[in-house]
C-alpha cells in the first residue's frame, strides 16, 4: 500500500511540474515597423505589450544575433 501512495505522490508531482512550465519573455526595446519585420523573419516569438517589444527567453541568443 504505501509504494502505490509514493507512486501516485511521484506522479502527481510529476504532472503538476508539467503544467507549470510556462514561457517567459524578456524586454527587448520599444516597438518599431522594422524591429517587428526581422523578428518575423527570423522566425522569432515575440509579443509586444504598451509600445515594447518583449521575446522568448528561449530565443534571446537569435534576437542578439539576427536584429541588434
Amino acid at each position: 500500500m504505501r509504494k502505490y501512495w509514493l507512486l501516485t505522490l511521484f506522479i502527481t508531482l510529476i504532472a503538476l511540474s508539467a503544467c507549470s512550465s510556462t514561457e517567459t519573455y524578456t524586454y527587448w526595446t520599444e516597438e518599431s515597423e522594422e524591429q517587428i519585420q526581422r523578428l518575423n523573419e527570423a522566425d522569432i516569438r515575440y509579443e509586444v505589450r504598451d509600445g515594447e517589444i518583449w521575446v522568448s527567453e528561449k530565443d534571446m541568443d537569435e534576437v542578439v544575433a539576427c536584429c541588434s
